[in-house]
């Protein structure tokens, strides 16, 4: 039974070759970008799964309260380290970790810039990084001792057998290699190419002789709790901890991230987490089941549209004896052979689009023959595909009357017209959110990419300072301003795009005693201002002719509001023993989130440690040949890692990557969701346009014009159309209201959006009907009445 079935069902997707392929094809291409979603979702929810004790593990987040603002930060105090360790029983494992990119490592010849993690030894007892080669007790038990990823081994020594070598960090230290990490898999959300104790950086940074407190946040602090230990009351109790060690920090304590969170729920406000990731994974995947959806709504609407022609084959089987059970089944099968054929276009479309759509975000996932959870879930997708689009139809089919069927007296009834009409509106009306969607999300990332970061972005390069070049900046200065391809060049604690120090302690003359305010800080000295293209309001930069202004300090209009200086130039700020006069005021300058205020910011004059060398190009230099006159002089300068940079322009772009490309999912669901409701509309007009052909034939026989008949067959889709915008504008503007609330600056929606993008399906709309009406109106009339 089951093969004559599959006969019948072939037969008739070869008697319909237009309404078979715009099934297939339709539901191919939902198909697809379902598998597409699914495999994205998958891998994004897949983040530090690896790790055996994943649900045991945690970070120690710090909420704070500066400038009236409630935060949540990553960074803890040194001293939480030890109290961990001692006063609190239920934590098996504690390990202060500080991630710190671009550092060179030195064999012979070969030189490198690698990205290091500090970890003390505990480190790799709680994460799963096995060791290829080493002893995990004692891999880290001494302060110059390395472990590299086994692809920093390689490229390094060409070789894995590395225990016992030697290697030369920074220029500076020699580092004995204790062992070989397996390289960290792509969905981890810590990273490194090479691992050193923690107490190498603490050494470093000098932070013994510093006298690090509690009030100085510095490093990532992780535990991993004993087994049967609630997460919750760990939280509850590590919470005032702070509030406890330093009196005065009563708006400061400590809450707890689990692992299994960090990636997808990253985002705080007001002490709360707020989401992350989860937003666009939860998003799509809604959206990748909507525009599957789409896909089936069309197999509905246009296999019951066809009920008449396959009305009489129902009522002859019916009258040799089949019963409606037989009926239903055979029509499910067509609808699962239909599915099936999809979903082996589909394979085939996956496999020829993925190349161009690698850089919208899906470039980590893969198709894998043998990944059996992915097998399974593209059978299940074909399955639920064909069950979907089939149930309404197969039962509709199956239900017809033979009586009435063979009389020529069957008429569909009005519900299954009214069913078809709903399918169309709810089709193109999810069409319309998405393509709503779409817009509203690209005009948010050019709000914030048009918001003036305070500085020029344009020309600026940044090179990250190791130790040679910080002991040579002079040199290296003077000999980069006579290349000429220069306008001036700088050093800086930190890039312009990120932001390093924030300090709580200042003081000045007015300040309320119990106002909880930071200052973000940034260390400079001459240049700096020309350099980064500052935009000056009051008072002038730091200048060489004035020994005074060594001790000044430039401040941003929103640290003039905070400070509450009626004048604020002449006026002193102080830190501890040290106090600096305000000598500058500049527009404000944004370093971080684009979407959030700009924070109070002092630059003040401290050479100490620069992390940064900033390079502003002249306007007209060939930037490919001014680089390559820079490079000989850096590595002259730095000779143990390759000459690297970064362009602030770009730097600054990539705050934007996760909205970006949301919005270019969005663009290829929006199209697609179209695509397919189009496809739809254009086999029902077909369908329509045959079932009137002898009506347009005689209404043009009696002078009815090409505009007469193009209305009467095109109206009923246009009021569809309208129906589905009116219904889409508002359910579009309360989702995007809710997905612009995270952002604390967004745009407003404007109904222009709404109307246009009504239009805009309108007219898509009756291009599509139009191909079929006119050519209908066009007909020639004998031809269609001569049987008449």
């Amino acid at each position: 039974m089951l093969v004559n079935y599959l006969k019948v069902a072939w037969r008739h997707l070869l008697q319909n070759k237009v309404l078979s392929f715009i099934n297939i094809f339709g539901l191919a291409t939902g198909m697809t970008f379902a598998l597409l979603v699914y495999m994205w979702v998958h891998y994004e929810r897949s983040f530090d799964t690896f790790h055996q004790h994943k649900d045991r593990i945690a970070m120690i987040m710090r909420n704070v309260q500066f400038n009236g603002v409630k935060t949540t930060f990553q960074a803890t105090p040194l001293p939480l380290y030890q109290e961990l360790k001692n006063s609190f029983p239920e934590v098996e494992y504690t390990a202060r970790t500080f991630y710190s990119a671009d550092h060179s490592l030195l064999v012979n010849n070969n030189k490198f810039r690698k990205n290091a993690m500090f970890a003390d030894a505990d480190f790799l007892r709680m994460f799963s990084f096995p060791l290829l080669s080493g002893d995990i007790s004692s891999a880290l038990k001494d302060q110059n001792n390395i472990i590299l990823s086994a692809a920093t081994a390689k490229a390094l020594f060409g070789s894995l057998d590395v225990i016992g070598k030697t290697l030369r960090l920074d220029n500076t230290y020699d580092m004995v290699i204790t062992g070989v990490a397996k390289d960290v898999p792509e969905n981890s959300s810590i990273n490194f190419d090479f691992l050193v104790n923690f107490d190498f950086f603490a050494a470093q940074q000098h932070f013994n002789e510093r006298g690090l407190s509690w009030g100085d946040n510095v490093l990532l602090s992780l535990v991993q709790l004993r087994e049967g230990t609630s997460m919750a009351t760990f939280t509850e109790k590590i919470e005032r901890l702070l509030a406890q060690k330093v009196p005065e920090t009563k708006d400061q304590f400590f809450t707890v991230q689990p692992l299994p969170r960090w990636h997808l729920y990253s985002d705080y406000a007001n002490w709360k987490n707020i989401g992350g990731r989860i937003t666009y994974v939860r998003l799509f995947l809604l959206v990748g089941i909507f525009v599957l959806l789409v896909a089936c709504m069309n197999f509905m609407n246009l296999t019951t549209a066809r009920s008449e022609k396959r009305s009489r084959e129902v009522g002859v089987r019916k009258s040799a004896g089949s019963t409606r059970k037989q009926l239903w089944v055979q029509f499910m099968v067509e609808s699962l052979l239909t599915s099936v054929l999809a979903f082996l276009t589909s394979v085939l479309l996956l496999i020829l689009i993925y190349p161009f759509i690698r850089d919208l975000g899906f470039e980590h996932i893969h198709l894998d023959a043998f990944n059996v959870q992915l097998l399974a879930v593209m059978l299940l997708i074909c399955i639920a595909t064909g069950f979907i689009s089939g149930l309404y139809p197969a039962l509709y089919l199956s239900a017809f009357k033979p009586i009435a069927v063979l009389k020529g007296s069957w008429r569909a009834p009005g519900g299954a017209t009214w069913f078809r009409r709903v399918l169309v509106v709810t089709q193109f009306s999810i069409s319309c959110i998405l393509i709503i969607c779409t817009v509203i999300i690209f005009q948010q990332v050019k709000y914030g990419q048009q918001r003036n970061p305070g500085y020029n972005a344009m020309n600026l390069i940044n090179v990250q300072a190791s130790d040679d070049l910080r002991k040579n900046y002079d040199a290296l200065k003077n000999e980069l301003m006579e290349t000429n391809v220069l306008e001036s060049v700088a050093r800086s604690s930190q890039p312009m795009t990120t932001l390093y120090n924030s300090w709580s302690d200042f003081t000045w003359q007015g300040k309320d005693p119990a106002a909880n305010i930071a200052l973000d800080v940034i260390m400079t000295d001459f240049d700096f201002e020309k350099t980064v293209g500052l935009q000056f309001t009051d008072g002038h930069a730091f200048r060489r002719n004035y020994s005074t202004d060594s001790s000044g300090v430039i401040i941003n209009e929103a640290a003039a509001k905070i400070l509450g200086f009626k004048n604020p130039l002449g006026q002193t700020i102080a830190e501890g023993n040290r106090r600096w006069t305000i000598i500058g005021i500049v527009k404000d300058v944004l370093l971080t989130d684009p979407f959030k205020p700009i924070s109070p910011l002092v630059f003040l004059f401290n050479t100490d440690h620069p992390n940064a060398v900033l390079l502003r190009l002249k306007p007209n230099v060939n930037t490919a040949v001014a680089l390559n006159t820079l490079k000989p002089i850096f590595e002259k300068y730095d000779p143990a890692v390759p000459f690297a940079y970064t362009f602030t322009d770009q730097d600054f772009a990539k705050k934007f990557a996760t909205e970006k490309q949301a919005g270019k999912l969005a663009i290829i669901f929006s199209v697609l969701a179209i695509l397919i409701s189009c496809l739809g509309l254009f086999g029902l007009a077909m369908y329509v346009a045959e079932r009137r052909t002898r009506e347009i034939g005689i209404r043009k026989a009696l002078g009815a014009s090409v505009m007469n008949l193009w209305m009467l067959l095109s109206k009923e889709f246009i009021w569809m159309v309208l129906l589905a915008c009116t219904i889409a504008s508002p359910i579009a503007s309360w989702m995007m209201n809710n997905w612009l609330k995270k952002y604390e600056f967004h745009i407003a929606i404007n109904p222009v959006v709404l109307i246009g993008t009504g239009l805009i399906a309108l007219l898509i709309a009756i291009a599509t009907v139009s191909t079929q009406s006119i050519k209908a109106a066009l007909a020639n009339p004998v031809k269609n009445l001569k049987t008449d």
